[in-house]
């Protein structure tokens, strides 16, 4: 019993060890672009780890996919990242 409890154990950290490097970097990258975007645009942004970036509004937060859509829209802005 032992021997079993030990090896649902072990497979327990190595399936939290491959979560985190995969989700890991991938949540990195998403903080990084979203910190960019404020810096070149000047726009106030915050990332919600392992969600999406916003980005404030005269409305409020907005997140950035559909803000995106909405200042191409609008603005005119190239639908480029």
């Amino acid at each position: 019993m032992r021997d079993l409890i030990e090896l649902f154990c072990m497979m327990a950290v190595v399936m939290l060890v491959g979560i985190v490097l995969v989700v890991g970097p991938s949540n990195w990258h998403g903080s990084y672009q979203c910190r960019k975007y404020e810096t070149i645009t000047g726009k106030a942004t915050k990332w919600v780890p392992l969600d999406e970036c916003y980005v404030q509004t005269a409305d409020g937060w907005q997140r950035w996919d559909e803000y995106k859509l909405r200042a191409v829209a609008s603005e005119g802005l190239s639908h480029t990242q």
